[in-house]
């Protein structure tokens, strides 16, 4: 079966203010190298990739020079939803929109190259979307006023979801369009598709994925950087 066309979309244009009210998260740097470029270089030049595109908000992000030549960089939003439907748009508007897409939150640099393997080889087959998660471990407690627990959640069938995920275009847009015209919010593509009716498959894959939320995290990341 051949290859489809794949872009990539690299979600940087949040505000960062859970992380620091006036630094940008992205810029943080892992030894030498910045999250962002982190997370841009887990995909350019792969073969199976088309262009990598990056929406960006008004906080700042410092981009290295040799990345900067490589992306396209693309207005983003507040809202993560609005940012992904900029770029569909804009890739919908191309004379060969592609068949399938790789979103991804450039907060999450640590991506297994195992992983991304796995996911690149469902690239010629994918016909809805799969996603990168792990089923949840710990015991699920729901927590009412004062810290009191007031329910014992069972975690049978939970996972955590993850980015990167790979999507059929089509689908991906049509969804958007929808929940847009609709004015249905989302916080996650995977559920875009959901309330489509589309049905997305999770891969398991490592549970070290840890996104970049809060300054605390930040000695997380650099453990799982260090074991890639």
């Amino acid at each position: 079966m051949s290859n489809k066309i794949t872009d990539v979309i690299i979600l940087a244009a949040g505000k960062s203010s859970r992380f620091s009210k006036t630094a940008n998260k992205l810029n943080q740097k892992i030894g030498n190298k910045s999250i962002i470029d982190i997370s841009i270089e887990k995909f350019i030049k792969k073969k199976l990739i088309r262009d990598v595109y990056v929406a960006i908000g008004k906080k700042s992000i410092k981009i290295g020079a040799s990345n900067r030549k490589i992306i396209n960089q693309v207005k983003g939003s507040s809202s993560r939803m609005n940012s992904v439907l900029n770029v569909l748009r804009l890739l919908n508007a191309q004379e060969s929109p592609p068949d399938n897409v790789i979103i991804h939150d450039a907060a999450r640099p640590i991506v297994y190259e195992k992983d991304l393997k796995k996911l690149f080889s469902y690239i010629p087959k994918i016909k809805t979307g799969i996603a990168f998660g792990y089923p949840l471990t710990n015991a699920l407690k729901y927590i009412g006023r004062s810290g009191i627990i007031e329910k014992n959640l069972s975690r049978k069938n939970l996972y955590m979801t993850f980015t990167p995920q790979l999507l059929n275009f089509s689908k991906i847009i049509k969804s958007y369009e929808y929940l847009r015209k609709n004015k249905i919010t989302v916080d996650d593509d995977l559920e875009a598709l959901h309330l489509n009716s589309y049905k997305v498959r999770i891969m398991k894959s490592s549970p070290f994925n840890v996104k970049l939320t809060y300054k605390s995290d930040f000695d997380n990341l650099i453990n799982g950087i260090q074991k890639l």
